[in-house]
């Protein structure tokens, strides 16, 4: 691919090579500007002039903050990295489902976490504008903005201390109906929605799971070939041998474009023989001989039905009481007597 038609595509009025808007990739690039950010707080470089002996990780020029940021992208990159990792699923058909099913599920899982977030902005600006209950409250916990949107995430996800509710059951009870209409939202509508969600994207994908894992699989096969040299590529089709025919038995020639393998001969078994044959030339410009293979299995089943009759006129007897009837089909049907019969 050149690098023309890797820059066709737009992204936000700025072109983009083309491979940096597939999954892997994307990560790639991000954990290469996660890589270049450490650099920039990096220790080591920081305390180069410390006047130290030796290299040195902790002095005045590398800061609190400095830290901070440092294990930010360490802690990103290890997740990014194991990311990029998971990309070698795509070798087992099996896992690749399963990915395929996390990765649209995925979707669901963020869109539920921005409408909880924007729950909590929601509910937090309306009980920062609640001054006088606030000033009920002994705690620090709903006193202003910041304190008020930690209290509402820790019990949106179920970290927070039940007795802290009850405290400001007891203190401000407007508060309270508020705060349990915030979990009546979450709890009982949002997270039981994306229960739901997830259970229509199983079933939106169980059929057809199996075909998204191999396109995903087809892709990263596609992805694979572009980096390998034409000639390379023409040898070992060649040794292939695909323009060889591949017989199925001996003296059975097949088609070409295919590998010849063995198998057991009761693997899979066939009661009746699918290729039909035909004797003569094989000019191509002759008409095709005529299939009398429907007449052969009328005449076996006639055989059959002659024996099954001789064999029943044996077991019931030809005397003064039974006979013999001639049907359209040229068979015998015999009548026996009503004590034979009876004794049938």
């Amino acid at each position: 691919m050149g690098l023309e038609e890797d820059l066709e595509k737009v992204f936000f009025a700025v072109k983009l090579p083309r491979y940096l808007l597939r999954g892997p990739e994307i990560f790639s690039f991000i954990l290469m500007l996660n890589m270049v950010t450490m650099m920039t707080v990096e220790p080591m470089f920081h305390c180069i002039g410390s006047g130290s002996e030796g290299i040195a990780f902790e002095c005045e020029g590398f800061s609190d903050g400095h830290s901070l940021a440092y294990e930010i992208c360490g802690v990103a990159g290890i997740f990014l990295y194991a990311i990029i990792v998971l990309d070698i699923a795509n070798i087992s058909i099996t896992l690749c489902e399963y990915k395929v099913l996390c990765s649209h599920a995925l979707k669901q899982v963020v869109l539920c976490i921005g409408v909880v977030s924007v729950m909590v902005f929601t509910f937090a600006f309306a009980i920062a504008s609640m001054t006088r209950e606030a000033a009920l409250l002994s705690g620090d916990d709903w006193g202003d903005m910041g304190s008020t949107m930690t209290s509402l995430v820790q019990l949106a996800f179920g970290v927070m201390d039940i007795a802290d509710v009850h405290s400001v059951a007891g203190e401000s009870p407007f508060l309270f109906v508020v705060i349990v209409m915030f979990m009546l939202i979450i709890y009982s509508f949002f997270f039981n929605l994306l229960v739901s969600q997830f259970c229509g994207v199983y079933s939106a994908l169980a059929a057809d799971m199996k075909g998204y894992a191999m396109l995903a699989r087809g892709e990263v096969i596609l992805h694979t070939l572009e980096a390998i040299k034409m000639k390379r590529w023409n040898n070992f089709i060649t040794s292939l041998g695909l323009d060889k025919r591949v017989d199925f038995e001996e003296g059975d020639i097949g088609l070409p474009g295919g590998i010849k393998t063995w198998e057991p001969a009761l693997a899979h078994p066939v009661t009746q023989d699918q290729i039909i044959r035909f004797g003569g030339d094989t000019d191509p410009s002759l008409p095709w001989p005529e299939n009398h293979s429907a007449n052969n299995e009328n005449s076996m089943e006639r055989m059959v039905q002659k024996t099954i009759q001789k064999s029943l006129q044996k077991y019931l007897g030809k005397g003064k009481n039974g006979g013999t009837e001639s049907t359209t089909d040229g068979s015998k049907t015999s009548h026996s007597s009503s004590s034979h019969s009876d004794s049938l």
